[in-house]
């Protein structure tokens, strides 16, 4: 039977910390941050290059955001209605998302309109509803008093 010898002996465990003083191996350290911020930066390139050339058929969208402009493959001299009508067409949920986020603030307006008329509107109705029972009332009594009349006599 063969015993399986100790990790240790397998393994040489390698410290490079021990080979290393203290200021090489802040030198390491680094140099390792200053590569992983080079390779960030190099990510964050690319994917704003990726996200520009993505985007670049939403060039209405530097009517809506100041200082978001793209560059003109080519002016075709369209207006910006027609623009704005194809890239409704080629991407609904766009059309959706823009009528999310331009509801709210007529939203707001419209509940700062509703509120008054609703309110007023509704005492109004509470009046007419009064004043139709105040003469259909009147009404009865007068219908009772014309009966009340007419079988007295």
């Amino acid at each position: 039977m063969s015993q399986n010898p100790p990790e240790s002996a397998v393994r040489r465990k390698r410290t490079f910390s021990k080979d290393l003083s203290a200021p090489q191996l802040r030198a390491v350290r680094k140099e390792i941050l200053l590569l992983r911020a080079d390779v960030e930066r190099a990510e964050l390139r690319q994917a704003t290059a990726d996200l520009r050339r993505n985007v670049s058929n939403f060039s209405w969208l530097k009517v809506l955001v100041p200082g978001f402009a793209f560059r003109q493959r080519g002016s075709s001299g369209k207006g910006i209605n027609a623009s704005l009508s194809e890239l409704v067409a080629q991407h609904p949920l766009v059309s959706s998302i823009a009528s999310m986020v331009l509801a709210k603030p007529l939203r707001g307006a419209l509940k700062a309109g509703v509120k008054p008329a609703l309110k007023w509107g509704g005492l109004g109705l509470a009046l007419w509803e009064a004043y139709r029972i105040w003469r259909q009332i009147k009404q009865n009594k007068v219908d009772q008093d014309d009966d009340g009349v007419a079988s007295s006599s």
